[in-house]
């Protein structure tokens, strides 16, 4: 949760390979990045409550989405 908050430097973000996630893991992640050109691939299939949530507020240099293939919601798991 929050791990690159507001790093405003990081261009490339990380691989983000876990296919199962816990409530709130990835929450916020790399909020504030505004120099984050493109997002990870977010591979997960299991989430839980507010996985991906908020994950990419404020990012306003992406240029284009991540696929998002899970088919089986939860509450704001990717808000």
């Amino acid at each position: 949760m929050n791990m690159f908050y507001a790093c405003e430097n990081l261009i490339n973000a990380p691989a983000l390979p876990v296919t199962s996630l816990s409530t709130h893991c990835y929450y916020g992640m790399f909020s504030y990045c505004a120099s984050l050109t493109s997002a990870p691939a977010l591979p997960a299939t299991t989430l839980e409550p507010y996985c991906y949530s908020e994950m990419f507020n404020y990012c306003t240099s992406l240029t284009s989405t991540p696929t998002l293939p899970a088919t089986t919601l939860v509450r704001y798991c990717y808000s």
